[in-house]
């Protein structure tokens, strides 16, 4: 188990060359956010978390181990508990949260980019017109 990485793992290098050549420039691993989103964009509130099939135990893919079985039914139990914990969490700050499998990532890769990059505009179009309301009420404000 020693071998196996938290982050900067192949399907995270991967997702996140891709935004990079897309021009998205994001947070990694953001430790300031609840759960350390994998892929964070603080000013739209965006973040993103790429599931394990086997970590995050997914329905389609995870099989569960032979042996040591109370443990790893325990663990992935308590690892899906914390994924709904913290979609909650930033459904209830205002934020958007995507979560893709990693047979999502490695079948439908392009698809996955293109929803990233879809959302991301979305919301930057959205942070944009809030700012410039913003400063339209602050030129207006008669208390200046």
């Amino acid at each position: 188990m020693q071998k196996v990485r938290s982050k900067d793992t192949k399907m995270e290098l991967k997702v996140r060359k891709a935004l990079w050549h897309r021009g998205l420039r994001y947070r990694k691993n953001y430790k300031e956010l609840l759960g350390t989103p994998d892929i964070a964009f603080p000013n739209q509130k965006l973040v993103i978390f790429l599931d394990s099939c086997f970590w995050h135990g997914c329905p389609l893919h995870f099989r569960e181990p032979r042996s040591n079985q109370e443990f790893w039914s325990e663990k992935i139990k308590r690892n899906q508990e914390r994924d709904e914990e913290q979609t909650e969490h930033y459904v209830c700050q205002g934020w958007t949260i995507l979560r893709f499998w990693e047979h999502e990532i490695t079948s439908n890769f392009e698809r996955v980019i293109n929803d990233i990059v879809t959302t991301y505009d979305q919301l930057n179009e959205e942070h944009d017109r809030d700012e410039n309301r913003q400063e339209l009420l602050d030129a207006d404000d008669p208390c200046e």
